[in-house]
């Protein structure tokens, strides 16, 4: 058997055996929550930030969560990405943490960045930029019963997907939704400044995804329509804008 055949049935029979892992947003609404943070901060915010950062870019400081997850000693870092709650309940801080445990750690942390070793300072950027994006996708703040509707099963383009997955990737890329197209809708609609937030308040900004749950769930015979992906394009792009304001936000808050 030649070499690229037998790399290929590897590849087949690793992929075919292994579940795939769903992460919040894709890694183009990651990239476009942080073009939107860097471009909504002054520059002594930006150049302390880049200073701790390195090599490390934005764009890949808001991803890196999702790149360490096959680094098995970074597990516990695993329910850092959501919070479950039932319909109508309240939130109650888990046990092992949660998006919202997390944030307030590292906002916490990084007001004392001075006192800080830099490489720990890094981390808790990247782990900022992550859960800033996270937090605004409405699965991220979803039911447990579901798994976030990771076990919400539907049909798009005649294929099986999850609901999550629709919300973390398709809907951006069915749209073409970018940084550009985002800031085209805020301006549009006149949303930026309404979209800004005037507290750094991650229950709040739960709250806010979860009131988006009734809206994500309308899906007809558990498949996605062209019309479904259509009538939450803007709705992702809100979410997009306020996890880059809100990221400037705190940015600015502690580095400025």
């Amino acid at each position: 058997m030649k070499k690229s055949t037998l790399l290929i049935v590897i590849t087949f029979s690793i992929f075919s055996l292994t579940p795939l892992l769903t992460f919040a947003w894709g890694a183009e609404g990651h990239q476009i929550v942080a073009q939107i943070a860097k471009a909504n901060i002054k520059s002594k915010v930006l150049k302390k930030v880049t200073s701790y950062l390195g090599e490390t870019t934005f764009e890949k400081a808001a991803t890196w969560m999702d790149d360490i997850k096959s680094d098995k000693s970074l597990d516990y870092m695993k329910q850092w990405h959501y919070v479950n709650i039932e319909k109508d309940a309240t939130y109650v801080k888990a046990p092992d943490g949660d998006i919202i445990t997390e944030l307030d750690v590292v906002i916490a942390e990084l007001k004392n960045y001075k006192t800080m070793k830099a490489e720990d300072v890094a981390k808790d950027i990247k782990i900022l930029f992550h859960l800033c994006g996270d937090i605004t996708q409405p699965m991220h703040a979803g039911y447990g019963s579901d798994k976030g509707g990771n076990d919400v099963k539907v049909k798009y383009n005649d294929k099986d997907f999850n609901l999550h997955r629709i919300w973390d990737t398709d809907i951006i890329r069915a749209n073409k939704i970018t940084t550009e197209s985002c800031l085209e809708t805020a301006k549009k609609l006149k949303l930026t400044k309404s979209l800004k937030p005037k507290t750094i308040d991650p229950i709040a900004w739960m709250n806010d995804s979860r009131a988006l749950l009734s809206k994500a769930y309308e899906v007809k015979d558990n498949t996605i329509t062209p019309e479904y992906m259509t009538a939450n394009k803007e709705v992702v792009e809100k979410q997009l804008l306020k996890g880059g304001y809100r990221l400037a936000k705190i940015l600015s808050t502690i580095f400025g």
